[in-house]
C-alpha cells in the first residue's frame, strides 16, 4: 500500500469517527426527558426526587417509572435535574425488579442520568429504585426504593 492510500485511509477513518461522534450528539438531546430516554411508547407512572440541597431549594435528581402498553416493559431512568449535572465522577443508579425476578440496575458515573432500564411485567408488579450522590454542604446519597405496585 502506497503512502497517498494511507493517508486517504487514515483521513476516511477519522472522518467518519468524526461524523460519528456529531451523529451521537441528537440522540443525547433527545433524552432531555425519560420518555426520550426510554424510547417511544413510554408513559410515565410516577417520579420521585431525591438530593435535597437545603441550599438551592431543589432536587438534585429525579427517579422515573414508566410503562409501555405496547411492549409490557417498564422502563426507570434517573435524571439529573439541569443544574446538577455531573462531571462524569459522581454516582447516580436507576434499576426495575418485576415481583419474583431479579433487580435489573445501572449505576455510574454519569454527567446526566442513569438507565434506561427495562423489564417486561405483564400482569405482574415492579418496584423501582433510584439513586444519586450530590453535594450540599458535603458529599452524600440519596436513594429510594419503590414498593412493589403497578400490577399492569
Amino acid at each position: 500500500m502506497n503512502k497517498r492510500r494511507i493517508a486517504v485511509t487514515l483521513a476516511s477513518c477519522a472522518s467518519m469517527v468524526g461524523f460519528g461522534l456529531v451523529a451521537a450528539e441528537p440522540a443525547a438531546a433527545a433524552a432531555t426527558s425519560p420518555e426520550g430516554a426510554c424510547g417511544a411508547g413510554y408513559s410515565r407512572l410516577q417520579s420521585v426526587g431525591m438530593g435535597w440541597s437545603s441550599q438551592n431549594q431543589e432536587y438534585s435528581a429525579r427517579t422515573y417509572l414508566l410503562y409501555s402498553s405496547a411492549t409490557g416493559n417498564n422502563c426507570v431512568v434517573t435524571m439529573r435535574s439541569p443544574g446538577w449535572y455531573g462531571n462524569g465522577t459522581e454516582l447516580i443508579e436507576a434499576g426495575v425488579q418485576a415481583q419474583g425476578g431479579s433487580l435489573k440496575k445501572d449505576r455510574g458515573n454519569y454527567k446526566y442520568y442513569a438507565g434506561p432500564v427495562y423489564v417486561k411485567a405483564v400482569n405482574t408488579c415492579v418496584r423501582y429504585v433510584g439513586g444519586v450522590q450530590y453535594v450540599d454542604n458535603g458529599v452524600f446519597w440519596d436513594s429510594y426504593t419503590s414498593p412493589y405496585g403497578w400490577c399492569g
